[in-house]
Parts: C-alpha cells; sequence; structure tokens
C-alpha cells in the first residue's frame, strides 16, 4: 500500500506543477501580447521609414508619425475607404474570410493564395506637404516561404525608389541577400514594368539583375513584384496616381 501511495503522490506532484507551469505560461503569455504586438508594430513601421529613405532612425514612433502618411484603399478600385490602417497584420489579416479574397491559381502570381479586399498604403510628404514616396506592402512566395516587403516609388507611381523585404525564409548568403543593400540599391531609379533577370539588366531601366546562386527566389521576387503593381492588386490605384488623382 505504501508503494501505490507514493507512486500516486509522486503523479500528483507531476500534475500539479504542470498546471503551475500551464497557468504561469498562459498569464505570461496574455501580459506579453501587447508589448510583442506594440514590438511588430515598430518593426513595420522602421521598415516603412526604411524604404522611404529615413536610415539610423532612433525614435521610430515619432518619426513615423511626423514623416509617414497611413491610408487604406480598396483593391478594386484604387479609392480610398474609411478602415484604420494599424487592424492590418500583413501575416495574419489575409486569412479573415470578411476581409480577403482567394485568388484563382491563374491569377496568383505571387503565390499568396488569398488577399485582403482592401490594403493599406503609406506616403510620406515634403515639408511642403507634397508627396515624394509612396510606400506598398508586397509579399510573394520564394523559394522557402513568403516573403514580405515593401516597394517605394517616387510620386509618380512609375519611378522605383527602393525595395525592402523585412521577413522572409530564404538561405542566407544566396535568396536571402534580398536584404542586402548592394542588391536593393540596384532597383532606385528603375521603372515599372519591371522584370528581374538572370543578368544583363544594366542599362534597362525596366530590368533588374536577379541574385547570384538564388533563381527561385529572383523568380519569386519577379513575380511577387509583377503580381502587386498589376490589375489584380495595386494597379487600380496606381492608375489614380499616374492620373494625378491622388489626394
Amino acid at each position: 500500500m505504501a508503494k501505490k501511495e507514493t507512486v500516486g503522490r509522486t503523479l500528483g506532484v507531476v500534475v500539479s506543477l504542470c498546471l503551475v507551469c500551464a497557468i504561469v505560461v498562459a498569464t505570461a503569455s496574455v501580459q506579453l501580447r501587447p508589448l510583442q504586438k506594440a514590438s511588430k508594430s515598430a518593426d513595420i513601421q522602421r521598415n516603412i521609414l526604411l524604404v522611404s529613405g529615413y536610415k539610423d532612425v532612433t525614435d521610430v514612433a515619432n518619426t513615423f508619425a511626423n514623416n509617414i502618411e497611413s491610408r487604406v484603399i480598396n483593391m478594386d478600385s484604387g479609392e480610398f475607404v474609411d478602415e484604420d490602417p494599424s487592424t492590418f497584420d500583413f501575416e495574419a489579416t489575409k486569412y479573415d474570410a470578411k476581409r480577403s479574397v482567394k485568388l484563382a491559381k491563374a491569377d496568383d502570381k505571387a503565390g499568396i493564395q488569398r488577399m485582403t479586399t482592401n490594403s493599406p498604403v503609406y506616403f510620406a510628404r515634403n515639408e511642403a506637404g507634397k508627396i515624394e514616396t509612396i510606400v506598398l506592402p508586397i509579399q510573394g512566395y520564394g523559394l522557402w516561404g513568403i516573403m514580405y516587403g515593401f516597394l517605394a516609388l517616387e510620386a509618380d507611381g512609375v519611378t522605383v525608389k527602393s525595395i525592402n523585404f523585412f521577413k522572409h525564409s530564404e538561405t542566407p548568403g544566396l535568396g536571402g541577400e534580398i536584404q542586402n543593400p548592394k542588391w536593393t540599391a540596384l532597383w532606385a531609379g528603375k521603372a515599372l514594368p519591371l522584370d528581374v533577370v538572370k543578368s544583363g539588366a544594366e542599362g534597362n531601366q525596366h530590368k533588374v539583375d536577379g541574385l547570384s546562386g538564388a533563381t527561385l527566389t529572383s523568380h519569386g521576387v519577379d513575380n511577387t513584384v509583377d503580381f502587386w503593381t498589376s490589375d489584380k492588386a495595386f494597379g487600380p490605384f496606381l492608375a489614380k496616381v499616374r492620373k494625378g488623382e491622388l489626394n
């Protein structure tokens, strides 16, 4: 009997410890959630500032608030809509059936499966209040998974200012070079429509050299930019920008 009681007590202690640990983990998760959300938001703002030309920013929140205008557009019409840009999670919102649509396979060049019906866009203005940079959130499948980034255009809606992929799972030293400043610098001054090619892009305004040894990642970037600047995505909005209808 003593042996059985010892085993029972041991199991009881183990179960109690598991319950206590589960409660502690759950409580910590709930308490840390606001901090995690704030950190994620700050990272997004930092990357929008970076692609807009603001480098080595120390006070991200204030710099973003003072220099970047966030708006939401309807993807079909390209018109501004009254929606809070901060409610968009670039990884999760597209899986909300009420805020997104499933893409037909023939239309899903970027390999993202679903797309939000509305999307945030960002504007950097000069001291006179004129738009200098238009920032579009983009995402597309590379070699190993979805690459998340921002494409910055000049105010004409045609000329590329910069591109910045802030999250991906591409191979370090190969596809991971999509974050290499030397490669992203090749995009500055190029013009839409744009193709990522294996080589020979120098001197061609509509081509960018792909990454050496990372053909599939380069192909993924090409498809991503093609999709998001097409009529299936930001095309209607960019058409309005080019006609001078942006206000």
